[in-house]
């Protein structure tokens, strides 16, 4: 029996709901225009947003002037665009990163206006200013909700959408398939808004939730868009790997840069002074971080369980208890309602395994200053989109980046939507789509959905993690063309019902994880230098003489095509055009903090 097919038609099509979805559609229906949100789960209880625990940036004057918070007048917009740069390796695109320095600060008060909670200030890691306001992503997302059930927006929860529709290299709406009834769902749209955050779920330690497995990427390449700084994706160091029930949580590391822990190696040696001694584990960056806990575990120095060792027992029990009261998410040992103590994992007596994780994604749909595509009427929005972060992410800048271009971007397609007409929806794109998405639930034999999945998680954990070769990114491509000819096109389910059957979803994703894998590796691949998130073994040095340039990808006559780009920046000068090794701090890191 074919499944049944759902006709809507709507302005303004956003694709993702949370933290940057919601505030495009505030935007949106602000000014007049249809607009339809879609999730892939339950809304404000999927996505990254209401896991953030969270800082958000602003430049340090303004978070005296106008929170009142202990922020330091001597920052700046220009100072705070600086620190980004720098820290992102200069692969940031310039424009975007002066578009988040110059609207954070108001689009952090118009949350704290509509009701969002702000508990203090806190200076992270790669910054010279203290210019994390502290909230948490709960507050933010009820906060976020409130205003947009008040805003009319139309929602739709369970939605998974797998493609966008286009004519004449303009997006006109997406389809999908509602994952509760398994019907078959076509949405006309003058502009569409991508919110889909990142694909970190390719790895199989993470930080993130499992919605996020590169849609939006793999929709966007499909329809043309240009991808760049895929070879980028971001780790947070020192999350546990052990217990394997709690692989991936990043407790470890929050509180160790809090109060001055070590990161270990099997030895008892602390070998971050080998990649950043003068910041050492409480002021290096997370790419470094990161880099340098996976050079130890890939040459042999990690423990048991495959990570280094993250310790705070050296630090007297009384500095611990006041730094455990004075963190918000992080009180009385209590860290996400879990209680350390009662656990057996308090910090002052246990010594933890850890290493790192996939946190989020620097790269993503290139977009310009206003959120558009290179494809007409298509924006991409907070994780989903490149150019802001480059190679390395600051702390607390990746909720500011979902509210700042959420807010641009939703007016962006809303003058769009104006004057555009409704498109028309291509019937044979529709029926090609249909037939797609279903496969999995049709075929009778073939590959299992689960095997599949944890085959492209292996490939990404031993071939595009935090350190990487030629030697492994050539087998990590020959294992894509594998997992394209052989494993996707046979993918299928145990059960053939279409509703709720978390089977098929998954064989929807492992389509869109295997295209992330093949960009990671073959941008890292043609990236002959180590910079930020990325460490190439074989190309230790950054080579600012050949690779201040970013890397395109498009899709072209069914493969992917690169090309690099020049990074041109006004406002702040380039590095000399030389190598140097990986790691140089910028700046004296302020141990006062």
């Amino acid at each position: 029996m074919e499944p049944k097919r759902s006709n809507l038609q709507t302005d303004v099509l956003i694709i993702g709901s949370e933290g940057a979805g919601s505030r495009a559609a505030i935007e949106t229906a602000g000014e007049g225009l249809r607009t339809l949100v879609v999730s892939k789960g339950f809304f404000t209880r999927g996505g990254a947003s209401v896991t953030a625990d969270m800082d958000i940036n602003v430049p340090s004057r303004d978070a005296k002037a106008i929170f009142g918070l202990p922020g330091d007048p001597a920052d700046d917009v220009e100072s705070f665009a600086r620190d980004m740069l720098e820290e992102g390796k200069f692969m940031n695109r310039e424009e975007l990163v002066l578009a988040h320095c110059s609207n954070a600060a108001r689009s952090v008060k118009e949350l704290a206006d509509w009701g969002m909670r702000v508990e203090g200030l806190v200076h992270s890691p790669g910054h010279r200013f203290p210019r994390g306001i502290l909230s948490s992503g709960r507050s933010m997302m009820q906060t976020l909700k409130k205003k947009v059930e008040e805003s009319g927006v139309q929602l739709l929860e369970n939605l998974m959408i797998t493609d966008l529709l286009t004519e004449r290299g303009e997006v006109g709406g997406a389809v999908g398939v509602d994952t509760r009834t398994g019907d078959f769902v076509v949405i006309a749209a003058k502009a569409v808004i991508l919110a889909t955050g990142g694909a970190m779920r390719l790895f199989p330690i993470t930080t993130a939730p499992e919605e996020l497995t590169g849609d939006g990427f793999h929709m966007a390449y499909r329809a043309g868009a240009d991808l760049v700084d895929m070879e980028f994706p971001m780790f947070l160091p020192a999350c546990l790997y052990w217990p394997e029930s709690m692989k991936g949580v990043d407790f470890p590391y929050l509180f160790s840069v809090q109060v001055g822990g070590w990161w270990l190696n099997k030895f008892g040696e602390r070998f971050i002074g080998k990649w950043d001694p003068t910041r050492m584990e409480r002021g290096t960056t997370r790419d470094v971080a990161s880099v340098a806990q996976a050079m130890e575990i890939m040459e042999g120095r990690g423990g048991p369980h495959g990570g280094i060792f993250v310790s705070t027992k050296h630090v007297p029990d009384e500095i611990q208890e006041y730094c455990a009261e004075q963190i918000p998410w992080w009180r009385n040992f209590i860290y996400g309602q879990f209680d350390l103590v009662k656990f057996g994992l308090d910090p002052r007596q246990v010594t933890y395994e850890a290493g790192p994780a996939c946190h989020y994604w620097n790269g993503g749909i290139r977009v310009s200053q206003k959120g558009e595509t290179s494809v007409r009427g298509l924006y991409a929005v907070g994780e989903a989109q490149g150019g802001t972060m480059g190679a390395n992410r600051l702390s607390g800048n990746a909720v500011a980046e979902a509210v700042v271009f959420g807010a641009i971007a939703g007016r962006q397609a809303a003058s769009y939507a104006q004057d555009a007409p409704l498109p028309c929806v291509s019937e044979e794109q529709v029926t090609e789509y249909r037939e797609r998405a279903y496969q999995a639930l049709a075929r009778e034999n073939g590959v299992d959905v689960f095997d599949a999945r944890k085959r492209i998680q292996k490939a990404a954990s031993e071939f595009v993690g935090p350190a990487r070769d030629r030697e492994g990114l050539t087998s990590c491509i020959k294992e894509v063309e594998e997992l394209n000819k052989e494993i996707l096109p046979n993918q299928t389910t145990t059960s053939k019902r279409r509703a709720c059957n978390r089977e098929w979803v998954m064989a929807l994703e492992n389509e869109s994880m295997v295209l992330v894998l093949e960009l990671i590796a073959r941008a890292s691949l043609m990236r002959e230098e180590s910079r930020g998130a990325m460490y190439r073994r074989d190309y230790p040095d950054t080579d600012n003489g050949e690779w201040l340039k970013n890397i395109i990808v498009k899709q072209g006559d069914g493969r992917a095509v690169l090309r690099t780009q020049p990074v041109v920046t006004s406002e702040v000068p380039l590095p000399e055009r030389e190598k140097v090794p990986y790691m140089i701090p910028t700046w004296e890191f302020d141990k006062r903090f």
